[in-house]
């Protein structure tokens, strides 16, 4: 999590001066002393033992662990175990394959019935509103020209106006098939006449057996459509889970930065059956410290204290922000403010218990896993395993951001699965119910509402005090008129003395240090 060190260079230690200027308005501090790597070398499976019983101390510990990033890369000449992870990994991809196969044919076949419902909808609402001018144009141009030379077209020739006067009877008197009437409305011969009745009642005819008829095809086509769609959906939810499963199968050398460390690493060597494996996690519990910092008397519906952790700094410098806030790595969460504020909810909700009511201060753990598995040509095989530990003592403002970071790689991960599979959010017809709302929208369809000036106005106030904000920030004036925030503040003094002390004492120190060094075996 790249984002931790940006915040700390907000809301770190204030030194050298001028840095870390936001010290107060949120924390984020990491003492040099548990900065740290412990690294043993055990027998093979030992070294798996200690990772797996340290990720269950820090829970019986209070801790809540989050696993933020995995990686995996395997020598072939290591051929038993290369050759179980790599089977296990093509036969996903067969399925995967094969999957995705049927997929596209389901997709065909439903684009294909999409394709004649939007046909029929047009037809649908040709029907539903009373369109004549549009029926009669269908009538003449698809129905009544495979009569031959009895077709309206056929006989312009003869009466130039023939299809105008076969247009306006549909508007004055639709219905009418007396020759004498339709001769004197239109005030034509009674040779036109006669022709234009004998239309006209074919035209009747046609249009009773044409109106039930599109509104039963609408109907069953939009059934097989939502049946196809059903089906898409159902092979989409098998696949998702292998595909989740698949991706969890990184290979190291897929990342570029660890392709170029592979030069360099004395691990990755071609001739030796070595295998890799890197596993970062994060781990926070609340932090109690000695006098609670005097803040807002107001309760706070968000978290239940009387500071919001979802407040205007947290915003605009840790989550909003594109050169070090969340939109840096995220920027597709500018767009998505409504999806942001749904997963603090989430976060906030006490029933999740990723935060606590009323806990100001927390303790935020980082360990990066690096595991080596090495087999020597006499088969005597070893685990090398190293620990990268560094502990923060971060405010409720920055525990959110870094959770709500969680929350986006997750959905990322799941967006990523989605775009593979080809789910969409677009919106079909659903149901038959819908279909008469449909038809009920086209009869109460309205002129679309102009455009608001005073939203206009606002954002172009928005976009100037922007500007402005950000030419405070570099001449450092907005910290100077602003307040030190609503966190302890005090750091030489206070903070070093209350806060820091706790944090390896009564955290890192037992919880860390001393459970490794102890379950490894050292001093023994």
């Amino acid at each position: 999590m790249a984002l931790i060190d940006d915040i700390e260079s907000y809301c770190g230690p204030p030194f050298p001066a001028g840095t870390a200027k936001y010290f107060g308005k949120g924390i984020c501090v990491a003492p040099f002393e548990t900065r740290e790597e412990f690294n043993f070398t055990f027998p093979k499976g030992k070294g798996t033992d200690l990772w797996f019983s340290f990720v269950s101390h820090l829970e019986k510990k209070g801790y809540k662990v989050q696993k933020v990033n995995e990686m995996l890369e395997i020598s072939p000449v290591d051929q038993s175990y290369y050759t179980l992870t790599q089977r296990q990994k093509e036969e996903m991809e067969g399925r995967i394959k094969q999957g995705l196969a049927s997929v596209a044919s389901a997709v065909s076949d439903y684009e294909l019935l999409a394709h004649d419902v939007r046909k029929y909808k047009e037809l649908l609402k040709i029907i539903k509103t009373n369109d004549e001018h549009s029926l009669r144009a269908m009538f003449i141009d698809e129905v009544d020209i495979s009569t031959g030379p009895n077709a309206i077209k056929s006989i312009v020739v003869r009466w130039p106006t023939i299809i105008a006067d076969f247009m306006t009877l549909g508007e004055k008197m639709p219905a009418e098939e007396n020759v004498d009437k339709i001769k004197d409305e239109l005030k034509i011969s009674r040779a036109e006449a006669v022709i234009l009745s004998t239309k006209q009642r074919l035209y009747n005819n046609w249009k009773e057996i044409f109106i039930p008829e599109v509104e039963n095809r609408f109907r069953r086509l939009v059934a097989q459509m939502n049946s196809r769609k059903k089906s898409i959906e159902e092979y989409k939810s098998w696949l998702k889970p292998l595909i989740a499963r698949h991706r969890l199968y990184k290979e190291g050398l897929s990342a570029s930065n660890i392709i170029k460390e592979t030069l360099t690493t004395p691990y990755h060597s071609p001739a030796q059956a070595i295998s890799t494996n890197t596993t970062s996690i994060v781990a926070w519990q609340p932090f109690v410290g000695v006098e609670p910092r005097a803040g807002s008397l107001s309760i706070n519906d968000l978290i239940k204290s009387g500071i919001n952790p979802y407040d205007k700094f947290t915003k605009e410098k840790l989550i909003f922000n594109r050169e070090k806030g969340l939109a840096k790595e995220h920027p597709w969460i500018m767009n998505n403010i409504e999806f942001v504020e749904e997963k603090i909810r989430e976060i906030t909700n006490p029933k999740n218990e990723w935060m606590k009511e009323n806990r100001l201060y927390y303790v935020f753990l980082q360990i990066t896993c690096d595991r080596v598995v090495m087999k020597s040509p006499n088969g005597f095989e070893l685990e090398d395993i190293t620990f990268h530990t560094k502990n923060w003592l971060v405010s409720q403002n920055v525990l959110l951001v870094l959770l709500l970071e969680l929350k986006i790689m997750q959905e990322e991960f799941n967006r990523e699965i989605n775009q593979l599979l080809g789910i969409t959010n677009e919106d079909e017809i659903k149901s038959e119910e819908e279909i008469d709302k449909i038809i009920e929208g086209w009869k109460k369809e309205s002129k679309k509402e102009k455009t608001n000036k005073f939203k206009e106005l606002k954002e172009k106030f928005l976009n100037i005090k922007t500007r402005f904000s950000k030419i405070f920030e570099s001449l450092g004036l907005d910290t100077a008129f602003s307040r030190l925030g609503p966190y302890e503040h005090n750091f030489n003094d206070r903070f070093t003395n209350m806060y820091l002390p706790p944090l390896a004492v009564d955290f890192y120190r037992p919880h860390v240090v001393s459970y490794l060094l102890k379950e490894a075996g050292v001093g023994k």
